[in-house]
């Protein structure tokens, strides 16, 4: 069964577009959008689990400059697909 999450960013000022090629990068992200509000960047990603969620976050997102916070919100259940 594999785990979706959504990953909320705040970047520092002047680094959303390296922000965002550092996380195209990662194959697991199926989708990048800035936005308003809160934060600056929201992610979509797909892992086999939760182990390989905190593997993925630990070892590429959390190293990426420019970051600095994050918020992840696994996705429960999806009651409407594209």
């Amino acid at each position: 069964m594999t785990v979706s999450a959504y990953i909320f960013f705040t970047v520092d000022l002047g680094k959303t577009q390296d922000v965002i090629n550092a996380l195209r990068a990662i194959p697991n992200i199926v989708n990048v959008a800035v936005v308003t509000g809160e934060y600056d960047i929201v992610t979509r990603i797909i892992v086999d689990d939760l182990e390989e969620l905190f593997q993925v976050t630990t070892e590429h997102i959390h190293l990426i400059e420019g970051i600095t916070e994050t918020q992840t919100a696994v996705i429960e259940k999806e009651v409407l697909k594209e």
